[in-house]
């Protein structure tokens, strides 16, 4: 592997009705060792399977090199049903990395929606999300990561906890100061403690 090619691909997916756009200051944030990659769900989707049939395409093209994937709040679930595609395929996922979500079996209908700002795409995006439905999947291998904020009143810690059974691999789970918001109130803290998960990952030096 040249200098120029990164060790491990870190593919961003984000909340319901939320843009990917600010995961590209993660690119900044990170060594290049670390290649950041924001993934856009396309709009008018009629359901979850339809969102994860069009990010496919992109996300195993990417995944040419270990892959880890990260996904804040809905983002979680789409990220989730990705690596087990990933992982159908035999490709190389280093990671599976969440924010602000409970585990797939604890999903309940109309978290999302209760969070509405009122604009007709968001509350597209919030229904849509609302009929996610979790199905019986193998257990991943991969590590896990979870984040959490203390003070997040839609997402508990025995939610947050409960994507351990997700995994037979390790299992990381870091709750800190903030609201659902997570990324904006602690994103520093999500930034170097993923930054430290993948350097395990791919044994980077320390920086």
């Amino acid at each position: 592997m040249s200098a120029e090619e990164p060790a491990i691909r870190l593919l961003c997916f984000p909340p319901a009705g939320g843009y990917a756009a600010p995961f590209r200051a993660w690119r900044a944030a990170l060594p290049p060792e670390i290649a950041v990659h924001p993934i856009e769900p396309p709009d008018g989707c009629v359901d979850v399977d339809a969102v994860l049939a069009a990010v496919e395409p992109e996300v195993t093209a990417l995944a040419d090199r270990p892959t880890a994937l990260f996904g804040h709040s809905f983002g979680a679930l789409l990220a989730y049903e990705l690596a087990h595609r990933l992982r159908a395929r035999r490709l190389p996922l280093a990671r599976l990395a969440v924010s602000a979500s409970p585990a797939p079996r604890l999903v309940t209908p109309g978290s999302h929606a209760a969070a509405s700002d009122g604009s007709a795409r968001v509350a597209a995006w919030f229904a849509l999300a609302d009929g996610y439905l979790p199905q019986p999947r193998p257990v991943l291998d991969c590590p896990v990561s979870v984040f959490g904020g203390l003070q997040d009143t839609t997402v508990q810690r025995y939610q947050l906890a409960a994507w351990r059974e997700c995994t037979a691999g390790t299992f990381r789970l870091r709750v800190l100061p903030g609201s659902h918001d997570l990324l904006r109130e602690g994103g520093t803290y999500v930034i170097r403690a993923l930054e430290r998960d993948l350097s395990d990952d791919i044994r980077l030096p320390e920086l």
